[in-house]
């Protein structure tokens, strides 16, 4: 898999492009947004931490 970022500074452009690789999603393209990929990676650093319950 590869992987590519692309930095669009206009609103109006980058929904253009996003609409555009929509298309692409059934040959298995994946759009993921950069600040969504570092959270899921901060979110999967937690899994190994102690939960504690809301209840305490």
């Amino acid at each position: 898999m590869r992987n590519i970022a692309i930095n669009i500074k206009d609103d109006q452009l980058a929904k253009q492009v996003i609409w555009w690789l929509e298309h692409f999603k059934e040959d298995g393209i994946e759009i993921i947004s950069i600040e969504d990929l570092e959270d899921l990676k901060a979110l999967q650093l937690t899994r190994q931490e102690a939960s504690v319950s809301f209840e305490d």
